[in-house]
């Protein structure tokens, strides 16, 4: 997943066809494969997702995976869980074509809410 301090790297992740470029060696990452799914893992990413195809509709071009594992690095635990506040996860703001940091806590989920129910 990209993150405050990969922006660049995930860019360029994005920008690039795999079929073109040798996208692993052209930025100097380091990689292991997962054990879990035919897939690197990418040392420089805090966080990896390993996921299995789920389906894919052609049309639409939307793909539906199943999470099947994580590797976290320990910089981003607190107390064994990843901590999104160390993390710094970004996302993709399509109307100024900017990434942007997701930011703090606002609220508790299935908790905030509760207040309006009877």
């Amino acid at each position: 997943m990209g993150t405050k301090d990969t922006a660049v790297l995930s860019d360029y992740f994005g920008l690039e066809t795999g079929s073109r470029v040798n996208k692993i060696e052209k930025t100097g990452c380091h990689v292991h494969p997962s054990e879990l799914v035919n897939a690197p893992v990418i040392e420089e990413f805090p966080l990896t997702l390993e996921c299995e195809c789920v389906s894919f509709d052609e049309e639409t071009g939307v793909l539906s995976g199943k999470i099947v594992g994580q590797e976290a690095d320990e910089s981003i635990l607190t107390e064994g869980a990843v901590d999104l506040g160390k993390m710094e996860p970004i996302i993709f703001d399509i109307a100024s074509k900017s990434y942007r940091v997701i930011g703090p806590v606002v609220g508790q989920a299935f908790h905030d809410g509760l207040k309006y129910k009877d």
